[in-house]
């Protein structure tokens, strides 16, 4: 199973609104891809948008579920929120069977996601 790396991009459109693109498995097994994007969730920037790329995320564990909730009601004390775009079936079912897919908007891909935000 590949190794989780995550690349963050600031979108040049919509104010306070990145786009962390996830390739491989989030499992948790290595904390380094993580850190920039918790830097970025614990700036306590209001009204923060985080556009969860997983169309290359392969596999999520319950430590990565567990991340995600954490990060996910953290940024809503700001008014702020994670919107989860392009994940398989495999993960888009796992977020479903945890009961937990309501926490998110999840959309087929970024731009749709991102063409949700600049509406709002």
């Amino acid at each position: 199973m590949q190794q989780l790396t995550i690349t963050i991009e600031k979108n040049s459109e919509l104010e306070n609104t990145h786009i962390a693109h996830f390739e491989g498995a989030f499992d948790g097994s290595m904390k380094e891809p993580l850190a920039d994007l918790e830097t970025l969730i614990n700036s306590g920037t209001p009204k923060t948008n985080l556009i969860f790329d997983f169309k290359e995320l392969d596999y999520l564990n319950s430590y990565a579920i567990g991340q995600l909730v954490a990060w996910q009601n953290h940024l809503l004390k700001s008014e702020g929120q994670i919107i989860i775009a392009g994940p398989s079936k495999n993960v888009e079912d796992i977020l479903g069977i945890l009961g937990i897919s309501n926490l998110f908007k999840i959309f087929p891909d970024v731009e749709s996601s991102l063409n949700t935000l600049k509406t709002q």
